[in-house]
């Protein structure tokens, strides 16, 4: 009988489930529900019974030994401490519900942790001890694993590398989509409502305020390597997102700005899965 771990993706617009082989296969489908910063603890519980019918009724599920969550937000032990995106949920101690509504073993992360986790011991870094993940997406997220395991520093903020202060602002002013459409409206963008993909769509047609824009986001992602490098000396720095999508137009010139003193950058290998998988594998 393969025994498999639930990992549990819990975000600011939607919560995932699969259940994962100890190889950091997925046994299962990913499946959703909508969040939002006005989902409960209520609907919390629904949704992981309703998700969890849905697993265990794939042919690839036969035994469920535990279940892990990787959460957007400030974790503590056993509790989301502080969420801005899901702010029904804080301080709330996640473990006991989960373990109240599913009867499994449970633990939480950070999200941004998770993917580290997972990207680490199955993704771009497999092999490597010391690695650091970033995530670029609405904002930047960060995590650390130093020796092979997670770390998390004194107060469970290491790894919050969006609060890394960066012309007079945090990086998250600038290393975010409202960073890059600030800066293409201002390289003389004209497009009124805009995204991060919508805008790698333009710089790759050519668009020069776009490619602008993403030339400062690159040399702004490069800092943060950079500052990550000075401070942790890691093997690897892992980069997902949904922004990394778009590394067509700004990955050169990251790369460009710290080829001379490393480390090694990787693109992120398990896509949307990496932070269910990790989930999964804070039980490995």
């Amino acid at each position: 009988m393969t025994q498999t771990y639930l990992g549990v993706d819990l975000g600011g617009t939607q919560m995932r489930m699969a259940a994962v082989t100890r190889e950091g296969q997925l046994a299962t489908p990913m499946f959703s529900v909508p969040t939002g910063k006005q989902f409960s603890a209520d609907q919390l519980r629904t949704n992981l019974q309703s998700l969890h019918s849905q697993v265990r009724s794939n042919p690839g599920v036969q035994s469920i030994a535990a279940i892990g969550f990787g959460i957007t937000g400030l974790v503590r032990e056993t509790t989301l401490s502080e969420s801005d995106f899901l702010p029904l949920l804080n301080d709330l101690n996640i473990v006991a519900l989960a373990h109240e509504t599913l009867g499994y073993p449970a633990k939480i992360e950070n999200d941004a942790r998770c993917f580290v986790l997972a990207e680490t011991r199955f993704g771009a870094a497999r092999g490597a001890r010391h690695v650091v993940g970033i995530t670029l997406g609405t904002g930047v997220g960060g995590g650390v694993i130093v020796d092979g395991k997670i770390h998390r520093g004194a107060n469970a903020n290491a790894g919050e590398v969006w609060s890394i202060p960066l012309r007079d602002k945090w990086m998250e002013h600038f290393v975010s989509t409202s960073g890059l459409v600030r800066d293409y409206k201002d390289a003389g963008g004209e497009a009124s409502e805009i995204d991060a993909a919508k805008l790698a769509e333009l710089a790759r047609t050519g668009d020069g305020a776009a490619q602008s824009a993403f030339q400062s986001y690159g040399a702004d992602v490069a800092v943060l390597c950079e500052t990550i490098r000075a401070l942790l000396d890691p093997e690897v720095i892992v980069i997902g997102g949904s922004i990394a999508l778009a590394r067509d137009v700004f990955g050169e010139v990251l790369l460009q700005r710290i080829a001379k003193h490393g480390p090694r950058i990787a693109w992120a290998e398990l896509g949307p899965a990496a932070g269910v998988i990790g989930a999964a594998s804070l039980h490995l």
